[in-house]
């Protein structure tokens, strides 16, 4: 009976000990916590997103070890850019990793991700001045955390290029200055428009079709004030047919892009072009300066 005793005194402490040892493991493996940033400027529109609120983003989370193997990726609910919040379904980080985020997203988007995932992604050959209906597609530069850091900084970048016409008329214009189109033309279709994908990694556009002419449409008054219009598209290597053309009072007026200067739009870059509309002849002036998505850049046109 003594023998009994001791023996069932010997178990109890064996499953007490086991239980705290779990609660140990379970304590050390917290989730993953995100905060966000993003790179932006001051030349924001209704889709142009400087500040994520009340915005789902998708996040992944990659190891040399192969630890996480998750069957879909999570998403994390930002009502504030410098909210720090938990992806749901929680990550629980164990070991040294990559995180990986895009813009926007939705529960189970990815199935199987990996670091090479893609994200689909739509490209509007026709918009209004705003943008207000082509997405704003963004992703974040992958982010080390390991076991004793499970915060993530995420800073995200923009994936497509922002062209902004800062446009007025001079004193010696005739007309009412109505703007009711740009059209951007070019007999050797570089520009992409369509259905593809975007590299959650790296922000790689991948997969759009080729097309002609991209066009914005509107109806704004022009006034000796600069008035910004706004567009965002693919990256686009320009050539030698690269045309633009402005619809102002029904005339239209149009000139070639200074691809000297300027051969390419790039990701995540802001073009400026400061537009003058004088008279009856329009030109761009070769003196571009590029900057980043947060600053900004510029080069002039004139109507004469």
């Amino acid at each position: 009976m003594k023998k009994n005793y001791l023996l069932m005194i010997a178990l109890v402490a064996i499953m007490t000990l086991g239980a705290a040892c779990s609660k140990e493991e379970k304590d050390l493996s917290t989730s993953l916590k995100v905060t966000t940033n993003i790179a932006d400027d001051n030349e924001a529109t209704r889709s142009v997103i400087t500040s994520f609120s009340n915005s789902t983003i998708g996040v992944y989370v990659d190891d040399d070890s192969d630890i996480y193997s998750p069957t879909v990726n999570s998403i994390a609910n930002i009502k504030t850019g410098a909210s720090t919040v938990s992806p749901s379904p929680a990550i629980y980080i164990n070991s040294e990793a990559k995180v990986y985020a895009w813009y926007p997203a939705t529960e189970g988007e990815l199935e199987n991700p990996t670091s090479s995932s893609t994200k689909a992604i739509e490209v509007l050959d026709k918009d209004n001045f705003g943008a207000e209906n082509q997405i704003d597609y963004l992703w974040a530069t992958p982010t080390d955390v390991s076991k004793s850091n499970r915060r993530a900084m995420l800073e995200f970048n923009h994936a497509l290029s922002k062209i902004v016409f800062s446009i007025k008329i001079g004193d010696n214009f005739k007309g009412n200055g109505v703007l009711t189109k740009i059209l951007f033309a070019s007999n050797l279709t570089p520009f992409l428009s369509g259905n593809g994908t975007m590299n959650i990694a790296d922000g790689t556009i991948s997969g759009l079709t080729a097309t002609d002419s991209l066009e914005y449409n509107g109806d704004v008054t022009l006034t000796t004030t600069a008035t910004n219009i706004v567009t965002l598209m693919a990256p686009t290597t320009l050539n030698d047919t690269t045309l633009i053309e402005f619809t102002i009072d029904g005339a239209e007026y149009s000139a070639e892009f200074p691809i000297g200067t300027i051969p390419a739009w790039l990701t995540g870059t802001t073009y400026t072009y400061n537009i003058t509309v004088d008279g009856v002849e329009l030109y761009i002036d070769d003196n571009v300066i590029v900057n980043d998505w947060e600053a900004g850049g510029s080069t002039d046109i004139s109507i004469k």
